[in-house]
């Protein structure tokens, strides 16, 4: 299945607005210049522009390709259940982080999927977990973003 590039960037534009509205609610930190709306307004803002190029290719594409195309690969159910998989490990990582702490959740996210759709578990796992460590790192050390722990509570307190 292939979408216009311009319905995909109207999609993108509409999230953009949405986070970036969103976003301006966020509370000032105190004593500094920017606070915690920083990060998504500029993840807003690339979503925008990206955006707005995706409706500039598609509408010039248009005469030449339709709104939606269905390809063989479309038809493959191993790439639909990819798909679904990635939906259900969205609704996991809400429900799940708090009672489970992030690197438990984003752990066990991303070795499934990585299993899934690499199919070699030695190293699925190994990447699951350093990827989880890193980005652990980056989000509660260097930004500040305070990730539940969970579990892991009483280990790390």
């Amino acid at each position: 299945m292939r979408l216009n590039d311009a319905v995909i960037g109207v999609v993108l534009v509409a999230f953009a607005l949405l986070v970036g509205i969103e976003a301006t609610g966020f509370p000032q930190l105190p004593g500094q210049r920017y606070g915690a709306a920083l990060f998504p307004l500029i993840i807003a803002c690339g979503l925008g522009v990206c955006g707005l190029a995706l409706i500039a290719s598609g509408l010039r594409q248009r005469a030449t390709s339709p709104w939606l195309s269905l390809t063989p690969a479309a038809q493959n159910l191993g790439r639909w259940l990819n798909v679904g998989l990635v939906l259900v490990a969205l609704v996991f990582y809400v429900v799940a982080s708090e009672p489970l702490g992030f690197i438990p959740t984003a752990f066990l996210i991303t070795a499934t999927l990585l299993i899934r759709m690499r199919g070699r578990w030695p190293s699925s796992l190994l990447i699951a977990a350093v990827t989880t460590m890193l980005v652990h790192q980056v989000f509660s050390a260097w930004l500040l973003v305070p990730l539940p722990w969970g579990v892991l509570e009483p280990i790390v307190f």
